[in-house]
């Protein structure tokens, strides 16, 4: 036995009228839902900065309805430059990926009170030769954000953990130009941005 089209269509704009008031009483909107794309903020020894209620601890808080926020949240991937391996030199690459980052945190304006640059190396080589290299390396971008006009050579803080915080889990069993490869996201800098409340 089947039902009549039309009880079917009105039983269906029921019940999509009251799931509609159901979310409206409740103050619940469209924007409850998005994703929350503000980064995590890390001690220094890399951990996930939780309240006194286990919630994680933002940079920023975002408004979407801020006309004036051209550039949007700058992820953690786009505060990251990658080096060769046994190099701290910067890369064609990595000198437009820093253009870019430069351009968006100008773009953040006076939201931004400063930048913290953090380096680190695979594990590749000895623990006093990645040490010296992962400073290099936060070096050389400390260096090339100063000739940009982001920080002033002395408020920036500089930072480097050697090969202590990996980024990747490469097994050893790679052959060495595998385990070079893997240990890409290794050997990398990272900018972290300090937000204004």
């Amino acid at each position: 036995m089947t039902k009549h089209p039309l009880k079917l269509i009105l039983a269906g704009l029921v019940l999509l009228a009251a799931v509609g008031s159901a979310n409206a009483e409740s103050g619940l909107d469209a924007s409850y839902h998005k994703p929350d794309f503000r980064d995590v903020v890390r001690d220094s020894s890399g951990n996930v900065v939780r309240s006194s209620s286990g919630n994680c601890v933002r940079t920023q808080w975002l408004n979407t309805f801020d006309a004036g926020d051209d550039a949007g949240p700058i992820t953690r991937e786009d505060r990251t430059v990658y080096f060769p391996l046994n190099q701290s030199g910067l890369t064609g690459k990595a000198k437009q990926h820093l253009n870019s980052l430069a351009k968006a945190i100008k773009a953040q304006g006076a939201s931004v009170k400063g930048v913290s640059v953090v380096g680190y190396a695979d594990r590749l080589g000895s623990k006093a030769k990645n040490e010296k290299l992962s400073k290099s390396r936060a070096d050389t971008v400390r260096k090339y954000l100063v000739h940009k006009g982001i920080v002033s050579s002395k408020s920036v803080e500089t930072r480097w953990f050697g090969d202590s915080m990996p980024a990747t889990d490469c097994p050893k069993t790679l052959k060495r130009s595998k385990l070079i490869a893997c240990l890409q996201k290794d050997r990398r800098v990272e900018v972290e941005i300090d937000y204004s409340n």
